[in-house]
């Protein structure tokens, strides 16, 4: 079967195809804006040292909310990998910062660092694999663990707070 190809499919582009590309630009970015922060998310995905990272998944995210107000108290996510486990309830904090509640599992005590668009954060989980981070600002965050006894860092995806 021979395939015919339309009259100047092998000419370069010329006004016209350049005026119809950009008319099919402007409906896309009308019907399908790109997010106002995906350079900023992008940016700090990628700011990241660690070469040998592993990267959680999402399991679970459930609200948490308080029966008598009716109001929402926070958020508890759940992230899993190969060798870990984080619960983070996620809280608002009076001055507008949000406070992060979390327990690994396996417990154990681990150096924990939370990234944020305004410079780190960190503490360390106890024998328990509990943890709290006061003070976090609104934006993208990313937990990490540096797991000790091993050379790889887990780490949550990078999430908008």
């Amino acid at each position: 079967m021979t395939t015919v190809e339309p009259p100047g499919a092998n000419e370069p582009l010329d006004e016209l195809d350049f005026r119809l590309l950009a008319g099919l630009r402007e409906l896309w970015e009308d019907a399908d804006p790109m997010p106002a922060t995906l350079v900023e998310q992008i940016r700090f995905a990628i700011q990241l040292e660690d070469v040998d990272l592993e990267v959680m998944r999402i399991r679970e995210q459930e609200g948490l909310v308080d029966a008598r107000s009716a109001a929402e108290q926070g958020r508890l996510i759940t992230f899993d990998s190969e060798s870990l486990t984080i619960m983070v309830n996620v809280s608002p904090e009076p001055g507008g910062t949000i406070r992060l509640d979390g327990w690994l599992t396996p417990p154990a005590e681990h150096p924990i660092e939370v990234r944020t668009a305004t410079g780190p954060l960190t503490t360390t989980s106890d024998a328990e694999g509990r943890f709290a981070v006061n003070g976090v600002p609104h934006g993208m965050v990313q937990v990490l663990v540096r797991t000790v006894g091993r050379s790889r860092t887990v780490s949550t995806p990078a999430m908008e707070l």
